[in-house]
């Protein structure tokens, strides 16, 4: 009697640890741990010793605190990073504080406040009476906003990458007052780039997602706990119970291929050979390039993938001697025509902090201004935007962290989209995941998350 020799089992390979990473091998390990899979594993390899990529924690010795590497939002209208994060059984109503409603305060030198609060009406009517009633803006802006709030739907219809968000608000007719207190800021927001440069494709689809379809969806969702903790833990955890592999500390050094041009593998850096029938790379586009064979950066896809640029974000972490938010009773705040974008009261958020102290987590989005600034140089522009916008405020600094992530997101310069690539890539075999992959919208937590599940799919046969 003779038997066959044993043959390879069939393996998915995800190169990333990082939302879009876990949340397509979440749904590989689920699937393969179910019927008609039998046989199939799924394998984890991140470079850093934990997950999380860009959207990530760790212990800071300056603020004596579990950080993330900047301050993240979620939104409503976040359907499949609610969806990932419900299937690791992450711990959503305890760790993300979601708005009942629509809410924000933009903050004007001098202290004055400009404030959106939209009522529980469906949606986009809500998003329309919100606008109308903003405080702190007279009724020629409000009727300003009101008027694009009320074409939304049109250009939703007719998006055009080539126009940047900057000619579409001003064929908008939109004042500039109301330009600064809440399209610049939602722009800075969610696309990372400048107004005179950015896409009005993507601030539309923006809009479409979190304003027309249900009043829910543009609730705004506050992480209260480290990220990592939230989802890295709970998703290694979830993988590798349904029989999949994650490991860490494993750089990827190049994708291979047979001698028909299929993927066959990844090399790591260390020099092991990992075989795959699948690779999914879930990594930033440099790291791609980096990875990928010489001849295959010369396809047409790849060129347009070596032209993406990239927009940091400058995160500051500053812990001061008493609250200056505290009278506004607001977890985070705008800053209208500042350097400075957003404020946030972690203290408040996270319920930890003590009477004496109070720490703050500021953004500076698209920050290709101050990325390269000194720490010493940022703080003392912390500090003069403090006295500029809580006039008599009184606090002092006590410590002061400076994040820089130079590489935060892809920009989203008008005409850019086309050059971002689908998910099947031009080798057999391998899949791109990302928050920068083609997904319909802007680099964000929802776009990689989404870019995962896609792959996942076509790993599966299901598109």
């Amino acid at each position: 009697m003779t038997t066959s020799a044993p043959t390879r089992r069939p393996r998915t390979l995800v190169v990333g640890g990082g939302f879009a990473g876990l949340a397509a091998a979440v749904r590989l390990a689920d699937a393969y741990a179910g019927e008609g899979y039998s046989g199939r594993e799924v394998l984890v390899v991140e470079a850093a010793k934990v997950g999380g990529g860009r959207s990530r924690s760790f212990h800071d010795k300056v603020t004596g605190r579990e950080i993330d590497n900047g301050q993240h939002l979620l939104m409503g209208c976040y359907y499949e990073t609610l969806a990932f994060l419900r299937s690791i059984d992450a711990p959503i109503d305890e760790a993300i504080h979601f708005q009942r409603d629509l809410a924000l305060t933009m903050v004007k030198p001098g202290g004055k406040t400009i404030d959106l609060a939209c009522p529980a009406l469906p949606a986009p009517l809500h998003l329309a009476a919100g606008l109308l009633r903003m405080r702190g803006l007279g009724l020629l802006h409000r009727a300003s906003a009101l008027r694009a709030g009320v074409m939304l739907r049109g250009e939703i219809e007719r998006p055009d990458d080539g126009e940047t968000c900057d000619a579409w608000l001003r064929r908008l007719d939109q004042t500039q007052a109301v330009r600064a207190a809440f399209w610049e800021p939602l722009i800075w927001a969610v696309l990372n780039d400048d107004p005179l440069v950015a896409s009005a494709a993507m601030l539309v689809a923006v809009l479409e997602r979190a304003f027309m379809s249900t009043r829910d969806a543009s609730r705004l969702g506050v992480p209260k706990r480290p990220l990592s903790d939230i989802y890295v833990g709970p998703a290694v955890d979830y993988i590798r119970s349904q029989g999949g592999e994650v490991r860490f500390a494993s750089p990827a050094r190049s994708l291979d291929l047979d001698a028909d041009g299929k993927i066959a593998g990844v090399t790591l850096k260390s020099g092991e050979q990992l075989e795959a029938d699948t690779v999914i790379t879930a990594v930033p586009p440099h790291a791609l390039l980096a990875m990928l064979p010489e001849a295959a950066t010369e396809h047409l896809v790849f060129r347009d993938v070596a032209r993406l640029e990239a927009s940091p974000i400058v995160n500051l972490w500053a812990t001061l001697d008493r609250p200056i938010l505290g009278p506004l009773d607001r977890d985070f705040v705008g800053l209208v025509a500042s350097p400075l974008h957003w404020l946030w009261d972690r203290d408040r958020i996270t319920g930890e902090g003590s009477k004496d102290t109070n720490l703050l987590s500021v953004t500076i989005s698209g920050a290709r201004a101050t990325v390269h600034d000194h720490p010493e140089a940022l703080r003392e522009v912390f500090v003069q935007e403090l006295e500029r916008f809580f006039p008599g405020h009184g606090a002092s600094v006590r410590s002061f962290r400076v994040v820089k992530e130079k590489r935060a997101t892809i920009s989203h310069a008008a005409g850019t989209y086309r050059r971002r690539p689908p998910t099947r890539s031009p080798i057999p075999g391998l899949l791109l995941a990302g928050d920068w992959v083609r997904t319909g919208i802007p680099a964000t937590i929802e776009s990689a998350v989404q870019s995962g599940h896609d792959a996942a799919s076509i790993a599966l046969g299901l598109r």
